[in-house]
C-alpha cells in the first residue's frame, strides 16, 4: 500500500511564521512494492477556502525542495496544502495516493506592519556589575467573538512571556542567536486558548542572554548594555475586526526574585522578592514603573524564526551520595546542557540554597577544575543561588541560564532527596534524530552514544564548542563534525541559519571569523573602547572590523566552504550553495591573497625563485598569518620556556604552509565544484585551474621524494592522503610513510583536531582496514575508546581529559568519527552525483573483532538500513531502501547491483 507522510515546509513540521515568499515543500512515501518510484506529483494550496496554487500534474519524481509558485503569499496568511502522485514500481505496476493537509502561516512581510514600539524597563545601568531581570506586564481586554489570537515578539537580549498567567510557549531561549546589529528573529504563537473575554494579563520577563551576558567565557556586554522587548498581540475577531495591542508606555516594569540571571554564571534568585502573582491581571502594579520607549538598534531587520526552535527533552532522575569531602553530590547519570529543576521542602525564610554544576568526580570529590583550565575573568560560573520564602514547599527552574554538567554541588539543603525532588533537564535545538549504529562492540556504541550527547549539549540554537566554560560558535569544530552532525540528527534548517550569520559576519577582506556570531571579536563599540586596554587583542566583530588573532586560521575559516558544501551533499538542496557561494568564494580569494604576501623566513626557499606562467610558485603556497592547525595534536612536546605570547607571535610570523595550503587547495577545489553545481562556468574553469595549480605547488615543495612530510606527525600524510593533494608517484609513498608512522606509534593516532576526522577513512582507502579497526578498537590514551572505559558519557575535549582532569568533558568535535561508522563500516554513503540519499552507495567495510554492524538512516526520502554479520556459514547482509530512491550496493565479494527500493538479503 502506498502511503504519502512527512510533509514538511521549509523543513518544518506546520510552522507558524514564515517570511519565505517561495517555500520549500516535501514528502517521504512508503509502499510495500519493490522498486517504486514517483512518477508524477500535483500539489493543491488553499487559503481562506480559496485555492491559491494548483501545480498542475508534474511528470516528476521530485519530492523534496519543491518551491510554492503559485499566488503572492501575503502577511499573516494561513495556508493549507496537500499533494497526490502516482508511482510506479519495478514490474511497472502504478499506484495513487493522496496526503493528509499540511499548515503554514506567514509572519509579518513589511516593517510598517509592526505598529508596536521597542519599549526599555531599565534606566541607568553599570556596565560591569550583574544586573536583576526586568519583569514586564500590562493588562487588555478581549471583546466578545474573539476568533483568533497571535503574538508576534523579539527582545535585545532573551525573554519568556505568560498570558494569564500561563507560559505561553514551550520554546527556550527565544529569539536565538543572530548577528543582532543586522537582523533579528522574532517568534509568532497562537495564544487563542490562553486568552478569555474581559480581562486578561500580559507578562514578560527578560534575561542577558547573548546580548550582555557573558559569552565566549569572556565577552561581557557583547552587543549592549540594556535589555528591550518587542510585542505585539493581534486579536481577530469574527465580524472581521482585527485589534493590535503592542508594547508601548502602557507597559509597566519592575524587578522581582530573579536578582541576577546569565547564560553561563547562572541565577541569582530571593524567592521572598518575588510576587507570586504578578502575572495576573488582577494584580495591583501602581508601585511599578512606567517603560519608556527606545531607538537603540531598533533598526535592525527582523525576521520569522527560521530553524527549530530550543526546547526541554531528555529528563534525568537524581541520584544523590555524599564525595570524599562529605558533601552532598547529585549525579544524574549523563554529561547533558540544561538545568535542573528543583524543589525544596520544609526551608526557612531566607535560607540560601547553591547549585553548583560541573562535570566531574576528582579523586571522589566534586571538581570544577577541568572547566576552570581557561583565562575566565569570572570567578564563579554554572550556580544557581536560591534563597528560600520559607513556604513548606517551594519549586524552582532556571529560565534563562544553560550549563553543563552531570555533578551538582548542593550546599544549604540537607533535607531528604526523594524522587522527583531534583530533575536534571536536556535542553537544545529540537532537531529530529535521524541516525543510530550498533555493533557486536558495545564500548563502539557507547562512544557512539557519547557522541550524539556531544552533538545534543552543544547545539542549542548555534553550534559551541562546549556548554561550560566557552560556549564559542567556534568554526573549525563545527567544519570538522558537520558531516556527522548530518548522521545523527536532521540539521539543514539549523547550519542554514547559522551560515547566514557567518555571511554577514565576514570581514570585507573575505576574511572569517573564528566563532559567529563572534564572541572572539566584539560588536558593541563602546564596549570594545572601554575594555581595549586591558584586552588588547579585542578587536571589533565584522564586517567593519578585522578581527581578533587567529581569524585567519586555515581550517577554521575553510567552515566558510565546506559546512555548505557537506549539507548539499547530505540533503541535495541547492539552495543552501546559492546562500553561501559568494561567502566561500571571497575566502578562497582572500586565502590566495594572503599566499601572495611574501614571508621574510621563506623567501630564500625555491618557491620564491621559481616562476610557471608569469607567477611564482610561492604565491600558491600559504605561508603568512596565525593559524591554529593540528590543534591538540597528542605529541609530547619539548618544554621550551615559551611563553603563550612568544607561541602566538611564532604562529604569526612562521604561518602553517603544510596546513593552511592543503586548506587554500580543498576550499578552491570546493568553490570550483559549488560553481559547476550552480552553472557559474567562468567561475568554475577560474578555480578548478587555481586548485590544480596549489595541488603541483603542494607535491612539489611540501612533500619529500621519498613521501616523507612532517617525521612523528600522523596528521600530516592524512591530510594529503584525504585531500588527494599528492601525485600518483608519490602517493605510495605518502601511504607507506603514514603507516610507519602509525606504526612508530604502536597503533595509536597522534593526530590533531584537524586531522583526526578522516584518518580511519584514509586507512580504509588506502587498503588497511584492518589497522583503521585496530586504532577504533584500541583503549589506550590517545584513543576514542579510552575515556568510554573510564566512565564518560560525552566526548572529551582532550584525549587524557579524564586521566588528568583537565579539559571539557563535553567537546563534540573528536565524535566526528561516528560518520566512519555510518558511511564505512555501516556503508550508507552519499553521492554528489545524486546528492541527498537520492541515490547512495551501500559499501560496508566488515573488520576488527566486530561480528556484526547495523545503522539506521532516517534520510529525506525514508528509512535507509545497513546490516552485516559475520555467520558460521559466511557474511549474511541486509538492507533497505527507500521509496523514490537507488542503492548501489556493493557485496564482499566485489559485485555491484543496483537496485531499487525495499528491502533485501544477501550472502556470502
Amino acid at each position: 500500500m502506498l502511503q504519502i507522510y512527512d510533509l514538511k515546509t521549509e523543513y518544518l513540521s506546520n510552522p507558524m511564521g514564515l517570511d519565505e515568499l517561495r517555500p520549500r515543500f516535501s514528502w517521504k512515501l512508503k509502499s510495500d512494492k519493490i522498486g517504486v518510484m514517483q512518477s508524477d506529483y500535483q500539489i493543491v494550496a488553499y487559503s481562506s477556502g480559496k485555492v491559491i496554487w494548483n501545480s498542475g500534474i508534474i511528470n516528476s519524481s521530485e519530492s523534496q525542495y519543491i518551491r510554492y509558485e503559485g499566488a503572492e503569499l501575503v502577511s499573516r496568511q494561513q495556508v493549507s496544502w496537500k499533494v497526490s502522485l502516482t508511482t510506479t514500481d519495478e514490474s511497472g505496476m502504478k499506484e495513487s495516493a493522496h496526503s493528509e493537509i499540511a499548515h503554514f502561516e506567514m509572519g509579518l512581510l513589511h516593517p510598517n506592519e509592526w505598529t508596536a514600539k521597542w519599549i526599555e524597563p531599565e534606566a541607568d545601568v553599570v556596565y560591569d556589575e550583574r544586573k536583576p531581570a526586568p519583569y514586564l506586564r500590562r493588562t487588555f481586554e478581549v471583546k466578545p467573538g474573539l476568533q483568533q489570537a497571535r503574538i508576534y515578539q523579539t527582545a535585545h537580549g532573551i525573554y519568556e512571556f505568560w498570558i494569564n498567567e500561563m507560559n505561553g510557549t514551550e520554546d527556550k531561549f527565544k529569539p536565538g542567536l543572530t548577528s543582532y546589529y543586522t537582523r533579528l528573529q522574532y517568534q509568532i504563537y497562537d495564544i487563542t486558548a490562553l486568552l478569555r473575554e474581559g480581562m486578561n494579563s500580559w507578562a514578560v520577563m527578560l534575561g542577558d542572554g547573548w546580548w550582555r551576558g557573558v559569552t565566549g567565557g569572556t565577552v561581557k556586554n557583547n552587543f549592549g548594555y540594556k535589555l528591550h522587548y518587542l510585542g505585539q498581540i493581534e486579536l481577530t475577531y469574527e465580524n472581521g475586526e482585527r485589534e493590535v495591542i503592542g508594547s508601548d508606555e502602557s507597559f509597566k516594569c519592575s524587578t522581582g526574585g530573579l536578582v541576577a540571571s546569565d547564560m553561563l554564571m547562572g541565577d541569582i534568585y530571593d524567592a521572598r522578592q518575588e510576587a507570586p502573582e504578578w502575572k495576573s491581571h488582577w494584580y495591583d502594579d501602581s508601585s511599578w514603573k512606567q517603560v519608556h520607549c527606545t531607538t537603540d538598534h531598533t533598526d535592525t531587520r527582523l525576521i520569522a524564526s527560521n530553524s527549530v526552535p530550543v526546547r526541554e527533552k531528555e529528563h534525568f532522575t537524581a541520584r544523590p551520595f555524599r564525595d570524599s569531602a562529605g558533601q552532598l553530590v547529585i549525579d544524574f547519570g549523563q554529561n547533558i546542557a540544561g538545568y535542573v529543576k528543583m524543589k525544596l521542602k520544609n526551608c526557612k525564610s531566607g535560607q540560601e540554597i547553591r547549585l553548583t554544576h560541573g562535570e566531574d568526580l576528582k579523586d571522589g570529590c566534586f571538581s570544577l577544575d577541568n572547566i576552570r583550565d581557561t583565562p575566565l575573568l569570572i570567578s564563579a560560573f554554572q550556580e544557581v543561588v536560591y534563597t528560600c520564602s520559607g513556604s513548606v514547599e517551594e519549586e524552582y527552574c532556571p529560565l534563562f541560564s544553560i550549563f553543563g554538567f552531570r555533578y551538582v554541588l548542593v550546599e544549604g539543603y540537607e533535607e531528604e532527596i526523594h524522587e522527583g525532588d531534583f530533575v536534571a533537564v536536556a535542553v537544545y535545538s529540537d532537531m529530529e534524530e535521524t541516525g543510530s549504529f550498533t555493533c557486536s562492540n558495545p564500548l563502539i556504541n557507547k562512544l557512539v552514544q557519547n557522541s550524539l550527547w556531544s552533538q545534543k549539549g552543544n547545539f542549542m540554537d548555534v553550534p559551541v564548542d562546549c556548554p561550560t566554560r566557552e560556549r564559542n560558535a567556534w568554526t573549525g569544530d563545527a567544519q570538522i563534525y558537520v558531516r556527522t552532525a548530518t548522521d545523527f540528527m536532521n540539521v539543514y534548517s539549523f547550519f542554514e541559519k547559522w551560515l547566514k550569520d557567518l555571511t554577514l559576519e565576514q570581514y570585507a577582506s573575505g576574511k572569517v571569523g573564528i566563532t559567529f556570531p563572534s564572541t572572539s571579536s566584539v560588536h558593541n563599540p563602546q564596549e570594545l573602547e572601554r575594555n581595549i586596554k586591558d584586552n588588547p587583542l579585542w578587536t571589533l566583530a565584522g564586517p567593519i572590523g578585522n578581527g581578533s588573532i587567529g581569524e585567519d586560521s586555515a581550517g577554521w575559516g575553510d567552515a566558510a566552504v565546506w559546512i555548505p558544501y557537506m549539507i548539499y551533499l547530505c540533503y541535495g538542496d541547492k539552495q543552501i550553495l546559492i546562500n553561501q557561494y559568494e561567502t566561500a568564494r571571497k575566502w578562497v580569494d582572500y586565502m590566495l591573497a594572503c599566499a601572495k604576501d611574501p614571508n621574510p623566513l621563506y623567501e630564500q626557499d625555491p618557491q620564491y625563485f621559481h616562476y610557471e606562467e608569469g607567477e611564482l610558485d610561492a604565491n600558491y603556497i600559504f605561508d603568512t598569518r596565525m593559524h591554529y592547525g593540528e590543534w591538540l595534536e597528542p605529541i609530547t612536546k619539548k618544554d621550551t620556556g615559551e611563553s603563550v605570547a612568544e607561541a602566538i607571535m611564532r604562529m604569526r610570523t612562521h604561518g602553517n604552509p603544510r596546513v593552511a595550503t592543503a586548506y587554500m587547495y580543498r576550499s578552491a577545489e570546493n568553490v570550483a565544484h559549488m560553481a559547476q553545481i550552480l552553472k557559474k562556468k567562468e567561475d568554475y574553469r577560474k578555480y578548478k585551474k587555481i586548485a590544480e595549480r596549489i595541488c603541483k605547488v603542494y607535491d612539489k615543495y611540501l612533500i619529500g621524494d621519498d613521501g616523507v612530510i612532517e617525521p612523528g606527525h600522523q596528521a600530516a600524510y592524512v591530510r594529503v592522503l584525504a585531500m588527494n593533494i599528492c601525485s600518483e608517484d608519490k602517493r605510495s609513498k605518502v601511504v607507506k610513510q603514514l603507516i610507519q608512522e602509525i606504526e612508530n606509534n604502536d597503533y595509536r593516532l597522534n593526530t590533531g583536531f584537524l586531522s583526526t576526522p578522516f584518518l580511519l577513512h584514509v586507512l580504509v582507502d588506502c587498503g588497511y582496514p584492518e589497522v583503521a579497526f585496530r586504532i577504533l578498537e584500541q583503549t589506550e590514551n590517545p584513543g576514542w575508546l579510552h575515556a568510554v572505559l573510564l566512565g564518560s558519557t560525552t566526548i572529551l575535549e582532550k584525549w587524557d581529559g579524564m586521566d588528568r582532569h583537565h579539559g571539557s568533558y563535553n567537546h563534540y568535535s573528536y565524535g566526528a568519527v561516528c560518520d566512519f561508522l555510518f558511511s564505512r563500516v555501516a556503508g550508507i554513503t552519499p553521492l554528489f552525483e545524486s546528492p541527498g540519499y537520492r541515490e547512495f552507495e551501500l559499501r560496508p567495510v566488515p573488520g576488527g573483532t566486530l561480528t556484526y554492524a547495523e545503522a539506521i538512516y532516517e534520510s529525506l526520502y525514508g528509512t535507509i538500513r545497513s546490516r552485516w554479520e559475520q555467520t558460521e556459514s559466511g557474511l549474511n547482509y541486509e538492507c533497505s531502501v527507500p521509496v523514490n530512491t537507488r542503492a548501489r550496493v556493493y557485496l564482499p565479494n566485489g559485485q555491484c547491483i543496483s537496485v531499487g527500493s525495499g528491502d533485501y538479503n544477501f550472502y556470502s
